[in-house]
């Protein structure tokens, strides 16, 4: 009996593996599986974030771009120009407004570095008052009153006078006027 129990053992423990090997091969498949799973998961993630990762930047351009741009206008509004040796003083009649004048200086800044510019302006300086005289003259009371008024005055007269100045002297770029001011305006 015992020969018999050891043939039942023998022919089950061979049996006992097979089954418990192919249990086993089937919890690595699914482990296998499982890993799979989780792995196409974190690529799936990372190829999400990378591409969210990228819009940014060209964000990240635009805004330093837009950054500089602020900063170049802030330095432009902040620097200290070189000015006329003296102001372009006028008096002129308020355009609608009988018996009204006002008497205003104008300063014109440019760039230092367009040393030739100075030279010009100061040479040009009829031509110049004439323009000014001709756009302060034309404006009504309550364009000479307001801000905006005042400020588009200074625009245009800048724009007028840059445009009789040429562009080179010699051979050398001359500049341009960046900016006008009204030293004194006093209407009556």
């Amino acid at each position: 009996m015992a020969a018999m129990e050891d043939d039942k053992k023998t022919e089950e423990a061979p049996a006992a593996p097979s089954s418990e090997g192919k249990s086993s091969i089937v919890k690595w498949a699914i482990v296998g599986a499982i890993l799979l799973l989780f792995v196409g998961i974190e690529v799936g993630i990372a190829v999400f974030f990378v591409g969210k990762l990228k819009q940014p930047d060209a964000v990240d351009v635009q805004r330093l771009q837009m950054e500089a741009e602020k900063q170049a206008a802030l330095k432009a509004q902040t620097e200290v120009g070189a000015n006329l040796a003296a102001p372009i003083e006028i008096t002129v009649n308020i355009s609608g407004e009988e018996g009204r004048y006002l008497k205003c200086g104008i300063q014109l800044e440019y760039d230092p570095a367009d040393e030739q510019l100075g030279i010009e302006l100061e040479a040009r300086k009829a031509r110049m008052k004439d323009i000014i005289i001709d756009i302060m003259s034309s404006k009504l009371l309550s364009d000479l009153m307001s801000n905006d008024g005042k400020k588009a005055i200074r625009e245009q007269i800048v724009a007028e006078i840059n445009n009789t100045l040429p562009e080179e002297v010699g051979g050398k770029p001359l500049g341009k006027v960046r900016r006008s001011y009204f030293d004194s305006f006093v209407m009556q």
